[in-house]
């Protein structure tokens, strides 16, 4: 029986290559010796309400009963929930403008990620640039 012999391929480097290489391994990082100053982030505490103290707040602030405010307040997040689970946008000042971004059904629920977007004006805050206009606005009723 022959022998079978196999070739070996030997491969050249070229200069360039072997250069780059030795460039590489020269570089040199400075080193800092003091860190960077790092600010830390604004902690805030988050509180979670209860379905009881929203109808709480809702029989307060509308003056009627707490058994009205429940029944009004249970069939208003019920048509808010099955709104976002159909994938509707909703948009209801002044709660805001709210959009669903993604949804997965996981296990034992229906998972919504949505995003609310409430503008200044809806909160009671002073947008910028509107006082003006505001005082402009007023100047002009009394010139006339």
């Amino acid at each position: 029986m022959a022998a079978r012999t196999t070739a070996t391929r030997k491969t050249k480097t070229t200069a360039k290559t072997s250069t780059a290489k030795k460039a590489a391994a020269k570089k040199t990082v400075p080193i800092s010796t003091e860190p960077a100053p790092v600010e830390a982030p604004e902690t805030t505490v988050v509180t979670t309400m209860k379905k009881k103290d929203f109808i709480d707040r809702v029989a307060e602030a509308s003056g009627v009963k707490r058994g009205e405010a429940k029944k009004a307040v249970e069939a208003t997040l019920k048509e808010l929930g099955d709104a976002l689970q159909r994938g509707e946008e909703l948009n209801l000042p002044p709660l805001g403008k709210m959009s669903v971004k993604r949804q997965q059904d996981g296990a034992g629920a229906h998972v919504i990620v949505a995003k609310l977007r409430r503008s200044k004006t809806m909160l009671g805050e002073e947008v910028e640039g509107e006082e003006g206009a505001e005082e402009t606005a007023e100047t002009a009723t009394e010139e006339n």
